[in-house]
């Protein structure tokens, strides 16, 4: 399978080494039929990594290549990636990226390489993830996409996305897994790398990026009245209508009031879990549920964890 990374300047050093050694460490495991022919290539011939290393690209290839990934960029805060996605080189390489996937490649992208995917327009009207705490940012640069950055990968046609950072080695692994399952295992377990399904485990509801000063003003509030939420009482405090409030939730962090309370009361629980030795009825009283089955449920649904796992983490 022949493998493109494409390469752009200030590329995220973490994510090119784990993409790279991935398939390296796959190739030593691999028989003749299954090993991946994997080439770093860029728009320009000179190009930097975020820390100021060379990286020795090679030539664009004349043909289409089966898979490209596309490392992050080392931006991390909205206005990095704006400055970014405006450089000549990206818009060269979105570009690219729309001409070989109309002749088949499969596009792959972690972390902030997905707005250089969804600037080429690859990701329009499909599922999409990416780094959890500029979920706000992708959302209002590209609303045709349905982003779902809870998960930690999601494939769609002809294109494949991945979170955070270290979601890097998830996507790497999607792609061994798409060639050889069996191969995929066994890089796996050198790695000692197992699947993440989601984002939520590592997500901390009020370090999403974004600039709107009602939602701030909520944010505030919610925080104060885990035990005793309602939708009335939170328009009230941050002088708003209701429905204002939603539309404005909605919009900025793709979510309800309610479901960013829960966020919320899943991170204290969370921090109580791992801090404490109070039990799940008490965890549940102090963030405003009867009893510990409702947060339990709820601790599955956003962590992927259950009770003794989260307990185990303070070990």
């Amino acid at each position: 399978m022949r493998v493109a990374v494409l390469v752009l300047g200030g590329v995220f050093d973490t994510g090119l080494a784990a993409t790279l050694d991935t398939f390296a460490l796959a190739n030593e495991h691999a028989a003749r039929s299954t090993r991946f022919d994997v080439s770093m290539v860029g728009v320009r011939r000179r190009v930097s990594t975020g820390q100021g290393l060379r990286v020795p690209v090679a030539k664009l290839p004349r043909t289409a290549p089966e898979v490209v990934v596309v490392p992050a960029l080392s931006a991390k805060t909205p206005e990095g990636l704006d400055a970014a996605l405006d450089r000549c080189d990206v818009q060269e390489a979105a570009a690219l990226l729309r001409s070989w996937r109309t002749e088949g490649t499969l596009v792959a992208a972690a972390c902030t390489a997905t707005f250089v995917v969804a600037s080429a327009g690859l990701l329009d009207g499909r599922r999409a993830t990416t780094s959890w705490w500029l979920a706000s940012a992708f959302r209002e640069r590209f609303a045709a996409v349905k982003l779902e950055e809870e998960q930690m990968l999601v494939r769609a046609p002809g294109v494949v996305t991945a979170g955070a950072a270290l979601a890097h080695l998830d996507l790497a692994m999607d792609v061994l897994r798409r060639r050889s399952p069996g191969l995929a295992r066994t890089a796996s377990r050198y790695l000692t790398f197992d699947r993440r399904p989601s984002q939520g485990a590592y997500s901390i509801p009020d370090h999403v990026d974004h600039s709107d000063p009602l939602v701030e003003r909520f944010e505030v509030w919610a925080r104060s009245n885990l035990g005793a939420f309602s939708l009335d009482a939170a328009a009230r405090a941050v002088g708003a209508s209701g429905r204002t409030l939603g539309r404005r939730e909605q919009r900025v962090l793709g979510k309800s009031p309610l479901s960013f309370v829960q966020d919320l009361r899943v991170e204290y629980a969370r921090h109580q879990l791992e801090t404490t030795d109070r039990s799940i009825d008490e965890i549940a009283t102090r963030v405003g549920y009867r009893d510990g089955a409702t947060l339990r449920a709820l601790l599955r649904e956003r962590t992927g964890r259950g009770l003794r796992e989260l307990r185990g983490r303070r070990d």
